[in-house]
């Protein structure tokens, strides 16, 4: 690919009263009756940004927090150039951190894709090879997956990558945190070079950056600022306490202060599951998520947090990761994360969509420190501090 310094958007954000339909796109009437039956008429800042340059060609990355619509940013260009109705070798490919994210990924493109009868699969670790083989050898317009199953399925020869045209990088930053980025490339170098390319991240720090020169040609930077006006809808209090009174606090916090469906984060799976037993213990509805549950048995839980079941959920960075429940109202930050992009990421699972949300983080005096680091680098929107 060539190397070449992305062409910066002109306008950072699009005013709500000017955002066009998603009618003026063009899409097709298979991608319009989709839209319609799922309530979508007006796009999210992000997805007005992104699917207009997307749909000329151009190589794409995008910058805006989780929760602001951008699966349909990536998904809807990709599916408007399908045009083959009989699957076969995949045209489009997406990575994505966790199996969570790229099963959720693929829900979201099979409600776009119902009637361009588009076949959507996801591949990913903790479930059978065999059975993903399989449904591979079937033919797919799309495959979703991890980077080390796709690379998996690559070596076996399940997976025939000489034909992807559309390629999409989901949460980019979070992909490199995870350790990924030996095998992002990996995968990025195995592709066709006449391909377009999506890199979608919350954050751009330098090893981004270094990807999309790497990989990409010509990008458009498309981003969505976090300022005041766009972070309005999370209202974040910040409580100091003691720590021998943490418990109490949180416990104090959900019954004052949250509504609906609430994500504590912790940082350790110990600790999940030491708050998750204390909350049982005091008949709270809660379920714990973290990596040393099988995957079963995460899929499971995280079917009855999405379906309502469940009101609280207990999770560590790492297993929240790909969490994308568009009624969680509460976010609860157990301890303070030392890195204002994990806070970042956290307080995004709520607000989503121009919803309301809450985010609330417990804090000692010894981290007193770290505020002003969050409010420089993570724009934080504190509205409230209590003691």
């Amino acid at each position: 690919m060539v190397d070449q310094t992305p062409d910066e958007t002109a306008s950072d954000a699009v005013a709500s009263d000017a955002l066009p339909f998603f009618a003026e796109f063009n899409l097709g009437w298979e991608l319009d009756k989709a839209l319609q039956n799922m309530g979508y008429r007006t796009p999210t800042p992000i997805q007005a940004l992104a699917i207009p340059h997307a749909i000329e060609g151009r190589d794409i990355i995008g910058q805006a927090r989780t929760g602001t619509g951008k699966t349909a940013a990536f998904a809807i260009p990709m599916l408007k150039k399908l045009t083959n109705r009989i699957p076969g070798y995949p045209k489009g490919l997406i990575l994505a951190p966790t199996r969570e994210l790229a099963s959720q990924i693929k829900d979201e493109m099979r409600k776009l894709a119902v009637f361009k009868k588009a076949r959507i699969v996801d591949v990913v670790g903790g479930r059978s090879i065999d059975r993903q083989i399989r449904v591979l050898r079937k033919g797919a317009h799309v495959v979703v997956g991890t980077p080390g199953r796709i690379l998996d399925m690559y070596d076996r020869g399940a997976l025939i990558l000489d034909f992807v045209e559309t390629c999409v990088l989901d949460e980019a930053d979070e992909m490199l945190n995870m350790g990924f980025q030996e095998d992002v490339e990996d995968i990025l170098r195995l592709l066709p070079e006449e391909r377009q390319t999506f890199l979608f991240s919350a954050t751009m720090e330098e090893r981004i950056m270094g990807i999309a020169f790497n990989h990409m040609v010509d990008p458009k930077i498309v981003r969505i600022k976090e300022t005041a006006t766009n972070l309005s809808n999370i209202v974040e209090h910040f409580h100091l306490i003691h720590p021998a009174e943490r418990m109490k606090t949180l416990m104090d916090v959900l019954d004052r202060e949250s509504e609906g469906q609430s994500l504590i984060f912790c940082r350790t799976k110990r600790e999940v599951d030491s708050v998750a037993e204390s909350l049982v213990r005091n008949s709270y509805n809660v379920e714990a998520i973290h990596g040393d549950f099988r995957q079963a048995r995460r899929d499971k839980v995280m079917k009855k947090f999405k379906e309502g079941h469940t009101d609280i959920l207990v999770a560590t960075d790492v297993a929240a990761r790909g969490i994308h429940v568009d009624n969680i109202t509460t976010v609860i930050n157990f301890r303070l994360p030392e890195d204002p992009t994990t806070y970042v990421h956290r307080i995004g699972r709520t607000g989503r969509i121009g919803k309301n949300g809450v985010a609330i983080t417990l804090y000692t005096i010894d981290q007193k420190y770290l505020l002003k680091d969050f409010r420089d680098r993570a724009k934080a929107h504190i509205e409230q501090m209590t003691g």
